[in-house]
């Protein structure tokens, strides 16, 4: 089992990472004194393909446990769904020194992270992650929230987990276009940290879909792949996240691509693309507005998009309203000192902060990414 530390002093947390790891975790949870109550914050269908494991290494170790469960989809990440949680922990009596488990995708895991960052001022939380984009993003870092209809992600809290179990093999259920949703953050990783990492992934597409999981000795040579691409992505998040847990400077190199992305999502209602879709257009809009500044190369570009295209990620919107996308882009505008902030590459591996981007510029280059 691989492990990666996220060093924040006396709040530091491991990440587990191994394949078929789950009914393990109720000797873990046992050993790490989670609480005489666990809370199990999930949906229908994780508990329904994964839960089995989970509830059995539970119950061998006589561990006490209850399931809350809460509907699919992003509509559901608002703050009507955590006040409906807050009424169960309730009723089941779960008192401060309580854990709760986020057991499902990034939007069970912002929910229940939130819910245990305000549930009687705050109980211990932990992630296990069950899709790609919550296992390489989301679940790490501490950044917890709910949806606003004006915006994503405006109402939240930090809150560190106490630890992350991620088991890989959950990656082989999901449909193919969840796989790709979380490979837009692997991709992401490698644009700002690590060019030796991005050309891992260049080397693996074929590993990186449903067709890897279609027979025994294909799925072990994929699970191999992909508990790398899972730790290698673990380590620069934690490394970043590590340096600057607030955001407050260089943490901000982990919105390359969101800025755009968040806007699409916003835009089109969370309806049309999923997270990983709108930030893969968000990543080629940063890397052309970087090639129009003057300061990436037009083969960086290609680079990027060659990638994003073999691993089925769109690099362009279909005709949304450029003027609509921009406009929201000005809620971030607001809570960043009047200056929009955008994440440009430099090379892949490597990124710059700037702030000081003409309007017109980013109008501009809105059109080439589809906008009309």
């Amino acid at each position: 089992m691989g492990k990666v530390k996220v060093e924040l002093g006396d709040r530091s947390y491991e990440i587990f990472i191994g394949s078929g790891i789950l009914e393990n975790f109720g000797k873990l949870a046992k050993e790490k004194k989670l609480g005489p109550q666990i809370v199990i914050i999930t949906d229908p269908l994780v508990w329904d393909l994964h839960g089995a494991p989970l509830r059995k290494g539970l119950k061998d170790e006589g561990l006490k446990f209850n399931v809350l469960t809460v509907p699919r989809g992003e509509r559901y990440k608002n703050i009507r769904s955590a006040v409906k949680l807050y009424d169960s922990l309730v009723k089941i009596k779960a008192h401060r020194d309580s854990t709760i488990v986020a057991f499902g995708g990034g939007v069970i895991g912002d929910l229940a992270g939130f819910v245990a960052a305000t549930y009687m001022r705050g109980v211990t939380l932990v992630q296990i992650p069950t899709t790609l984009l919550a296992q390489v993003d989301s679940s790490i870092g501490g950044k917890t929230g709910v949806n606003h209809p004006k915006g994503k992600n405006l109402i939240g809290v930090f809150c560190q987990p106490q630890l992350v179990y991620i088991d890989v093999k959950t990656l082989t259920t999901l449909p193919e276009r969840e796989l790709q949703t979380g490979l837009a953050e692997v991709v992401k990783y490698g644009v700002i940290a690590d060019d030796a990492f991005f050309k891992f992934v260049e080397t693996n597409v074929a590993h990186l879909t449903t067709a890897a999981f279609e027979t025994d000795e294909k799925m072990r040579a994929a699970m191999k792949v992909w508990e790398r691409i899972v730790e290698e992505s673990c380590k620069i998040k934690a490394r970043v996240v590590s340096k600057d847990e607030r955001e407050s400077g260089l943490r901000m190199i982990l919105n390359f691509g969101h800025t755009i992305g968040h806007s699409i999502e916003t835009v089109t209602k969370y309806a049309k693309y999923n997270h990983g879709e709108a930030v893969a257009v968000g990543m080629v809009a940063a890397i052309k507005l970087s090639n129009t500044m003057g300061i990436t190369d037009a083969k960086q570009v290609e680079r990027l998009e060659s990638l994003l295209q073999k691993l089925n990620l769109p690099t362009s919107v279909d005709k949304l309203s450029s003027r609509k996308i921009f406009n929201n882009l000005l809620l971030d505008k607001k809570v960043k000192g009047e200056k929009l902030h955008f994440v440009l590459p430099d090379k892949i591996g490597k990124v710059v902060i700037k702030t000081d981007i003409p309007d017109a510029k980013i109008k501009k280059v809105l059109k080439t990414i589809g906008c009309r």
